[in-house]
């Protein structure tokens, strides 16, 4: 199993448990929260299976609250590497003959396939087998229950931010043709103050990581984010920095918004409030503005109905006093969101990263290395590590620039 599936599986994990984690639940919550969740279905990434074990989702909060995100990645094979009993082709040939005779026993199936010698002779351990079958059958759909509706409120500010984007109006950037804006916004959940918004020409996941990296540092960590179930939420980078900070990654249900309900009637105020009365505007940076300004002196700062005729700003400050938390000092904001993979440096130096090419440092030439990066880091800029000890800062490679520079010479006896 390589990095990338034990990393992606530790985030799934981490996504299981992530309503555990908040620290509000008793011990008897706690065991009926995961009894709920143990009889939910999941896409397992590398396994056919839909359900989790309660013990086993109990082990995955342990191991996150001793380790954090390493004590959720799985730990390879001891047999990594070595020749399984049956080879796929004759796996395959078991689940052909099984389809097509399901009433037959599976001790059937081998002893038929072994007399048509499509498998060695030999015992084969029916539990094996079994498992197998069931991981390569395909289950049955579950049908879509309904959903009690119960209106609910955090007690504290930074329980819980909702974030979710709002389709808006079509602006001519500086004389360009008009392109469609998209309204990006979290809530918190207690107060209904805008900890983060902004418009742009895209609700893409930089744009997202955007939003939510300004909230942090200025409102700090929440406990709980719940986000939209679209694609721009779901991305591996808001996962990492959710686990970095301690903070539970909680997606919405599929076609049922009533649970973003605070959000969406936020949307409606910046439509009824702000849009309606909007001049023409020439730039998104003009709209970003005059967005700015109405969210900090009306909205935020505005009676509201729902917190009796006090103003968000005021319940946040308020309420939040000596229970806000801030981002770890360890943690670099700028790489709140870089995840980090390993690559072998080629003799000329360099490695890739996303289809583009890095230059290494000379004594790192077909070494194993480190690096640390945001995909949608403009600067693109990558930090590179030799085991734990950071090494150097790396760029994408200049290849007509190497053209014409001059080669140092490099002394081994130097040190």
């Amino acid at each position: 199993m390589d990095e990338k599936m034990r990393l992606d599986i530790a985030l799934f994990r981490f996504s299981v448990i992530g309503v555990l984690i908040s620290g509000e639940l008793s011990h008897g919550d706690l065991t009926k929260t995961i009894n709920e969740l143990s009889k939910r279905r999941y896409s397992i990434p590398g396994s056919h299976r839909t359900t989790i074990g309660a013990g086993t989702i109990e082990d995955w909060l342990y191991a996150y609250r001793y380790n954090g995100l390493e004590g959720l990645k799985p730990k390879n094979r001891s047999d990594q590497g070595t020749t399984r009993m049956l080879e796929e082709t004759q796996l395959k040939e078991i689940m052909e003959y099984r389809n097509n005779h399901r009433r037959a026993p599976l001790r059937l199936v081998i002893i038929k396939l072994q007399e048509d010698q499509k498998l060695p002779p030999g015992e084969y351990p029916l539990s094996t087998l079994y498992r197998y079958l069931r991981q390569h059958t395909p289950k049955r759909s579950i049908p879509v229950t309904g959903r009690e509706q119960k209106r609910f409120v955090h007690r504290f500010p930074n329980d819980c931010w909702q974030c979710d984007v709002m389709h808006g109006h079509y602006i001519s950037d500086n004389g360009e043709k008009a392109k469609k804006t998209y309204l990006i916004a979290i809530i918190d959940d207690c107060s209904r103050v805008i900890v983060g918004a902004q418009f742009f020409f895209s609700e893409a996941t930089v744009n997202v990581k955007d939003v939510l990296r300004n909230a942090v540092l200025t409102y700090g960590v929440p406990d709980k984010l719940f986000l939209d179930n679209g694609k721009n939420f779901c991305a591996q980078d808001i996962q990492i920095a959710c686990a970095v900070m301690n903070c539970a990654l909680i997606h919405s249900t599929p076609y049922y918004p009533e649970g973003k309900g605070k959000i969406e009637r936020f949307f409606r105020t910046v439509r009824d409030c702000f849009l309606s009365v909007l001049p023409k505007v020439t730039s998104l940076q003009e709209l970003n503005s005059l967005f700015g300004d109405w969210l900090t002196h009306q909205y935020n700062r505005a009676a509201h109905s729902a917190l009796d005729g006090a103003t968000p700003l005021e319940t946040f400050l308020s309420k939040a006093e000596n229970r806000m938390r801030r981002l770890s000092a360890h943690i670099d904001p700028a790489e709140l969101f870089c995840k980090k993979e390993t690559r072998i440096v080629a003799k000329d130096g360099t490695f890739r990263i996303n289809n583009v090419l890095y230059e290494a440092e000379e004594q790192l030439i077909g070494c194993k290395i480190s690096v640390l990066y945001d995909k949608d880091d403009p600067a693109k800029k990558v930090k590179v590590y030799d085991g734990p000890q950071f090494v150097h800062c790396a760029s994408p490679i200049d290849v007509i620039s190497n053209a014409s520079a001059r080669r140092k010479e490099i002394n081994p006896q130097e040190e």
